[in-house]
């Protein structure tokens, strides 16, 4: 078996090289050249939780970048739905417009009827009058055909003889007869007071 060097856990302890393998040198800086403490400090700056934060601003970025763009995509789809529809939209106004002004014309319509109804009534009314009259106008009639029909075809009138002063006055001859026919005189003066 081959002895296998596990990791050791320190600070500051280096792992031991594995068999087979050559041992890593530690790095000595040069003489002349500086370990500059910016490099520590950018190492520092940037560490794991700088790193996580810079990640989701990052990809809060990209979100809200892809939801304008959805934003924006929506709503020229809905303008576009828009304009598609508003021929539609115009026909259908048109066509209320049609309905209400064909409603208007039912009602005035049935206001006339409403009317013609009641003239309708009061003339059935007046006709019920006048049958009524008809009526007993037709029963006058028929006692008067009955009448008739009771009649002779023919009558004969009696002579009629006239003798005397009234034949005179009646055949017109009025002023000179005898004294029995002529109306009494009067005189101008009457037995009044004042007269």
């Amino acid at each position: 078996m081959t002895e296998r060097a596990l990791p050791t856990i320190g600070v500051g302890i280096r792992p031991r090289p594995l068999a087979g393998t050559a041992p890593r040198g530690i790095a000595v800086p040069r003489a002349g050249t500086l370990v500059r403490p910016d490099t520590l400090r950018r190492e520092s700056v940037l560490s794991t939780p700088i790193r996580a934060g810079m990640l989701v601003g990052a990809s809060a970025a990209v979100y809200a970048a892809a939801l304008v763009g959805i934003s924006v995509l929506q709503s020229q789809q809905e303008a576009a739905t828009a304009a598609a529809r508003t021929p539609y939209l115009d026909a259908l106004a048109e066509t209320r417009a049609a309905n209400d002004a064909l409603a208007a014309r039912i009602q005035a319509a049935n206001t006339s009827v409403a009317s013609l109804v009641a003239d309708y009534e009061s003339a059935g009314a007046d006709i019920a009058a006048y049958q009524a009259r008809l009526d007993g106008l037709a029963a006058l009639v028929a006692d008067v055909q009955g009448s008739a029909a009771a009649l002779p075809a023919r009558i004969k009138l009696p002579t009629v003889s006239i003798r005397g002063p009234i034949a005179s006055s009646v055949g017109g001859g009025g002023g000179g007869g005898g004294g029995g026919g002529s109306a009494p005189k009067t005189s101008g003066k009457s037995g009044a007071s004042g007269g």
